[in-house]
């Protein structure tokens, strides 16, 4: 009989626990706050004063109509999220928008921005209604199942959005807003489905999907960014007519890079003289043990004698000539073409980190 009063309590416990389910739009508690009414001001004694009021604490009247305590929607809003390259929520509070600045490597800003908006809403199998490319775009409906209230019934919401994008003259920055347009519930729980927060929620869900999309195709432009970085080197001749390597890329960006290039294939760099575009070097194949404790001293990786070099860097402000001496005199175009693999394999990695 014990045992009998233990299970009868607890399934009395779990039937208030049941019957004391909240959905979680809904806010708990007894609402007494909303019959809350004004205070009457405070009247002076006979014969007092009362000081003269500031109002800094004064509750302002309100006008707006709307829900209250239980019918108030307590949804957690969903933030729209920055994870493409360049992209920022937008600073205006009262729409659901995303701020995008061009890249490096991005020739069409609003073109790329507008694929991947479109991309975004086949993806989700939503389909386009109406368009004005570049500008404004409708969606057809989307669907969400819900199951709402204390019973858990079923209702469905579908909602329509309209997706716009401002872009200034300059084309390097371009604004994306996600509005929902109109709605429709319907199924047994329709009554019970919360709006408000659940609407704005649903329209930056739509506008996250579309920023993660664009975010995806960035990581194609900048592949293809660092694939262009790369420098490209060829045999060639500097203007003189010595044999030497040719970059495609300017003196400002040539010579600190040599710097490395030179190290990096066993030269030990003496001197340097930017304004002549020459470096004054030191090569040894097997540099051993060396003083120069702060020099990496590996193996040289170039077939050349042992001995002083020099380096002319002369170049504008598309492409660059490399030439080799051994003391005065300019290595030959055998040599180049001997040398060409380590040293090109050496410009394009140090290029591209």
């Amino acid at each position: 009989m014990k045992v009998s009063s233990l299970a009868i309590i607890c399934l009395s416990s779990l039937a208030v626990t049941a019957c004391s389910f909240t959905p979680r739009e809904q806010a708990e508690g007894d609402f007494k706050y909303t019959e809350a009414k004004q205070v009457e001001p405070l009247k002076p004694a006979p014969g007092k004063q009362l000081p003269e009021a500031s109002g800094q604490y004064d509750i302002p009247e309100v006008n707006a109509t709307g829900a209250t305590g239980k019918g108030i929607n307590v949804l957690p809003p969903v933030l729209v999220r920055g994870t493409a390259a360049g992209s920022r929520a937008s600073e205006n509070t009262d729409v659901t928008a995303v701020d995008f600045s061009e890249l490096d490597g991005m020739d069409d800003l609003p073109s790329f921005t507008w694929e991947g908006i479109k991309a975004a809403l086949a993806r989700e199998n939503l389909t386009i209604v109406a368009e004005t490319a570049e500008q404004s775009l409708t969606t057809g409906w989307q669907q969400q199942q819900l199951e709402v209230g204390d019973d858990e019934v079923a209702a469905t919401v579908e909602r329509q959005f309209r997706v716009t994008m401002q872009v200034p003259d300059h084309r390097r920055t371009a604004t994306v807003t996600v509005a929902m347009t109109d709605k429709k519930v319907s199924g047994p729980g329709a009554d019970m489905v919360p709006g408000g927060v659940s609407d704005a929620n649903a329209e930056a869900n739509l506008l996250n999907t579309m920023i993660n999309e664009i975010a995806v195709r960035q990581q194609g432009v900048f592949a293809a960014a660092e694939a262009a970085a790369t420098v490209n080197v060829q045999p060639s001749f500097n203007e003189a007519g010595y044999p030497a390597y040719e970059l495609d890329i300017g003196f400002d960006v040539a010579w600190p890079l040599l710097a490395d290039v030179l190290e990096g294939v066993g030269f030990e760099i003496d001197d340097l003289n930017q304004s002549a575009g020459m470096y004054y070097l030191e090569y040894m194949r097997d540099p051993g043990f060396s003083l120069a404790f702060w020099n990496d001293n590996q193996e040289g990786k170039l077939d050349l004698a042992d001995g002083s070099y020099q380096v002319n860097v002369k170049g504008d402000d598309d492409s660059t000539t490399i030439t080799i001496y051994r003391g005065e005199t300019p290595l030959t175009a055998a040599d180049i073409d001997r040398l060409y693999g380590p040293i090109a394999a050496e410009i394009r990695q140090r290029s591209a980190l």
